[in-house]
């Protein structure tokens, strides 16, 4: 769990539903499509949100 995100530089959170079941590669794969970012870029967060919005999943 995340207490404090000073440490960020950039949070994005991506709207709509996302499969959670897929792994951090498909995760990454997404974000390099649909926006055309690096995902991989030091102190950036992306936030997924599923069907279920009591949970989350963050690429780090």
């Amino acid at each position: 769990m995340l207490n404090d995100a000073a440490c960020f530089k950039a949070v994005y959170i991506v709207c709509g539903y996302t499969d959670l079941r897929a792994g951090m590669d498909r995760l990454a794969a997404l974000v390099e499509t649909q926006t055309g970012n690096r995902p991989y870029i030091p102190d950036t967060l992306y936030l997924f949100c599923g069907r279920r919005t009591d949970r989350i999943k963050g690429l780090l």
